[in-house]
């Protein structure tokens, strides 16, 4: 795993740097972006509960195809199942419901499907990490609760973000606009409600987000850029 994501972070970087100084003038947008996280979890496995994102982030296009955004997200979820059975509970006390805060900071290269001056489809693949933490109905944090999880079972509350999203923005004559965005943030982890043995160990939780951003359009020229 530690090999995969030192290449995904030097293949992120290497377009960080490529797609920079290719054109006549600099282009970037900043935004602020509202909207759904829902959770795929041991206790939730289907994506039907939504929580809450908001993200900030900041766009760097002057490649026509290949452009590089930087992604900062906070948002809270909450997973329940009152009737979970996983195994025999005789001797653990394994909750039943989850709310989860979370954290994160990426990097995102972009392939941009259709674009024109004012408007773009676009596919990207996002590399960094996300810090969380689980709580129980009383606001305790879960990963305190080692009778909640199989015997030696801890976990960190950082891990590795790899978000896979499809995207669409369009600018007003103003260089305002609209962003839309949806997709899965596929963190590396099993442990967004807490559960992992005593559930579904083969397969990661992971997040479905749709958000709607407010845009705004900075465009430079290259001299000015090095000044």
């Amino acid at each position: 795993m530690r090999k995969q994501a030192g290449i995904l972070t030097f293949i992120c970087f290497l377009l960080a740097f490529s797609v920079s100084g290719q054109d006549s003038t600099f282009t970037k947008f900043a935004g602020i972006s509202f909207g759904s996280s829902i959770p795929k979890t041991d206790l939730e496995p289907t994506y039907k509960k939504p929580g809450v994102q908001l993200s900030a982030f900041m766009q760097f296009t002057p490649n026509r195809w290949l452009n590089v955004g930087i992604w900062f997200s906070a948002g809270e979820v909450q997973s329940e199942n009152r009737e979970v059975r996983f195994f025999d509970q005789s001797e653990f006390q394994l909750n039943d419901f989850a709310r989860t805060n979370y954290q994160s900071l990426h990097i995102e290269p972009s392939f941009h499907i259709l674009k024109k001056p004012n408007y773009s489809i676009y596919l990207s693949q996002g590399f960094g990490f996300m810090r969380f933490a689980v709580y129980d109905r009383d606001n305790n944090n879960l990963a305190n609760q080692l009778d909640s999880r199989a015997q030696g079972e801890e976990y960190s509350n950082f891990t590795v973000l790899l978000p896979t999203t499809f995207n669409a923005y369009y600018f007003l004559p103003n260089d305002f606009g609209i962003h839309l965005r949806t997709g899965f943030l596929n963190p590396q982890t099993d442990y967004l409600d807490n559960i992992s043995n005593f559930g579904n160990p083969d397969n990661n939780d992971n997040l479905f987000i749709l958000q709607l951003s407010i845009i705004k359009r900075f465009t430079l020229k290259n001299s000015d850029y090095e000044k």
